[in-house]
């Protein structure tokens, strides 16, 4: 039998762990929108009327540079670009 010390130990291990299901069981299944933000360089107006479907911009970073990621406007983490089978995908490294 838990003693009363270590219940309210891990009940509050589970309000400060945001991975623990039952601090997130009812926000677990609301839709979210995920941003990644690119900075490109030298990029006009005119450039943004010129693009059409599969248009490729130059960034000017690399393939391993961080970029940041945001979750509904708010400033989540940094990711790498990665490739998942024929898909440009997001890896994430850091997380604020």
């Amino acid at each position: 039998m838990d003693t009363p010390n270590i219940v309210a130990a891990e009940e509050q291990n589970v309000r400060s762990n945001p991975t623990a299901e039952g601090s997130w069981a009812d926000v677990l299944g609301l839709p979210m929108g995920i941003t990644v933000a690119l900075r490109i360089l030298k990029f006009a107006v005119r450039d943004l009327l010129e693009l059409e479907v599969n248009s490729i911009v130059d960034t000017g970073i690399s393939a391993t540079d961080a970029v940041p990621v945001w979750v509904n406007g708010v400033t989540i983490g940094t990711a790498e670009f990665d490739v998942l089978g024929t898909r440009l995908a997001i890896r994430l490294s850091e997380l604020h």
